[in-house]
């Protein structure tokens, strides 16, 4: 019936408005019927073509599916360039395999999907997630965002003497994780720095002081002028042959050696003055060389009262020597974190000091308008009722001073109250601030400081491609590829290699900052060809590789 319409239509030119509507339905039908041909068509086409642009990539038995736009945003990473991810490719499987951590591969996908975010999974290890970071070459950006969200502090290169003694002689005094040497020096150290807190203690122990006391009286002929010349006093020489002074003069001796030798083999002079903490050695001994000189030449006999003064001012810095405690604290892993923690937690402790300052002031004021009538001599000021309302809001409760009227009685209740619950919920803050930084550093000090000196160039190359040499046999092994071609060249046009973060120390000698710019060039060539030899040569008969020859 259609046709012949149109022949009509043809046939006869006196046609009717009903014959041209058909028509133009007509023509709308056979339109629709092109498009929708037209769009089946595009549509087969594309989703061939994301078929062909899709790729599998196996992660220790998982299975993950892309598409290669998504790993070509990133080209200079391992996953983005494609002659480097072919080296993990298994024909066999029509997939590329690496034998990595699977959950730590979502986030490394999803910084591809999501155009650079990169946030380490809850329950992975911050080493663990460091080095697939590293292996898969995401760059210096991705560990940038893992340093900052992290709060980790990038490994600093420290320079040694150029003099080879010196240069043991500073790394065995100053890290002890260089040779058992060091830790053994170090744990005499610390040895020494315990037994002189001890010593010191002793010494002022009542029943000491009472037996020095009666040994002055009979033994003493020094004269002390007080300030207003009305009287005098006896100035005691030391007992060389008491136990304590003994102990004391080995401990001083062995921090007066240690000193000296840390200041004849430090790198740079400079640099060790301007520590505090060779400050606190330097003040630690001194004390006790000014008081043997004076003793020895026999200054104590008369004395004035300024004198005295000083001699008082170097028994307090004798103290100093509980600061080289600071020692212990550098190596036990558990106040490391402590240490690092508060040092994070500097903001809520400063909303902690002034939580308490207002809310203390603001109750000890409320109780101090309470009791001034009944109470005045007790809450006489409002900076006294304040000191009552902190120990009260922080629970302490010395109960010097207390309220005693009804309403002063309630406010103490309030306080108390308030106090427990908002420190509390801070408490606990840092409670779980301690343990996230805990858990991220638990992994981290004990395995990569050890053999840290004279090792920069073994631990470059070590880590990331001695993993590409552990991924490429197991990949031909399972694609019978017998032939590898010169993808490894790659390595050498990669104008930006992947920021590798070592968390050990990079000892640099000034004679190695010299000759490393001089050698920038051929370094990454010459570890090639010897990356090229190493791989050819630990593969097995039953996967031997061949390279060929261009």
């Amino acid at each position: 019936m259609t046709k012949f319409s149109i022949r009509t239509f043809y046939k006869n030119p006196k046609w009717t408005g009903q014959t041209a509507t058909e028509l133009e339905h007509l023509q709308s039908i056979i339109d629709l019927r092109r498009r929708r041909s037209e769009d089946l068509s595009k549509n087969r086409r594309k989703s061939e073509y994301q078929i062909d642009s899709r790729i599998i990539i196996n992660v220790s038995g998982l299975r993950f599916e892309t598409l290669k736009t998504t790993l070509e945003r990133y080209p200079q990473t391992l996953l983005g360039n494609i002659r480097r991810r072919s080296l993990f490719y298994d024909k066999k499987h029509d997939e590329y395999f690496f034998d990595r951590h699977r959950t730590c591969f979502e986030s490394i996908l999803y910084y591809y999907q999501s155009h650079g975010r990169l946030r380490r999974p809850e329950y992975v290890p911050l080493d663990t997630f460091l080095e697939e970071i590293t292996f898969f070459e995401l760059g210096s950006d991705a560990l940038k965002q893992v340093r900052r969200d992290e709060d980790l502090e990038e490994a600093t290169k420290v320079q040694l003497p150029q003099n080879r003694f010196y240069r043991h002689l500073w790394a065995n005094l100053e890290y002890p994780q260089y040779s058992m040497t060091a830790k053994i020096i170090n744990m005499c150290s610390i040895l020494f720095i315990l037994v002189s807190a001890i010593e010191l203690a002793i010494e002022t122990l009542p029943n000491y002081r009472v037996a020095y006391n009666s040994r002055c009286q009979q033994e003493g002929d020094g004269l002390l002028i007080d300030r207003n010349n009305t009287s005098t006093h006896r100035l005691c020489p030391p007992n060389f042959y008491s136990p304590l002074f003994i102990v004391q003069t080995v401990c001083i001796a062995f921090f007066t050696i240690e000193f000296f030798l840390r200041l004849i083999s430090c790198p740079s002079y400079f640099g060790f003055i301007k520590s505090i903490l060779n400050w606190v050695d330097f003040l630690a001994i001194v004390p006790y060389y000014i008081t043997l000189i004076i003793n020895l030449l026999g200054f104590y006999k008369e004395i004035s009262s300024k004198t005295y003064f000083f001699l008082s001012l170097l028994r307090i810095f004798r103290f100093m020597r509980i600061f080289k405690l600071y020692r212990i604290f550098q190596h036990v892993k558990s106040l490391r974190v402590l240490a690092c923690t508060l040092k994070e937690s500097i903001p809520d402790f400063i909303i902690l000091l002034s939580f308490l300052s207002i809310s203390g002031f603001l109750f000890g004021a409320a109780v101090y308008f309470a009791e001034n009538d009944v109470n005045e001599h007790v809450f006489d000021s409002i900076p006294k009722a304040t000191y009552y309302g902190i120990i009260t809001l922080t629970a302490v409760g010395y109960g010097d001073i207390t309220p005693i009227t009804p309403l002063g009685r309630c406010l103490a209740c309030l306080a108390a109250i308030y106090g427990i619950s908002i420190v509390s919920m801070l408490v606990s803050v840092l409670v779980d601030r301690y343990q996230r930084v805990y858990n991220r550093k638990r992994f981290l000090e004990d395995d990569y400081n050890e053999n840290m000196i004279f090792n920069e160039s073994s631990i470059r190359s070590h880590n990331h491609d001695e993993g590409l040499e552990s991924q490429i046999d197991i990949n031909k092994a399972f694609t019978g590829i017998e032939e590898v071609n010169d993808q490894i060249e790659e390595k050498e046009n990669n104008d930006e290699p992947s920021g590798k973060v070592r968390f050990i120390l990079g000892y640099l000698s000034d004679d190695d900052t010299d000759n490393d710019q001089d050698n920038n060039d051929n370094d990454e060539s010459e570890f090639i060809n010897k990356f090229t030899q190493e791989l050819l040569q630990s593969k097995s008969n039953k996967y031997r590789l061949k390279c060929k020859d261009n």
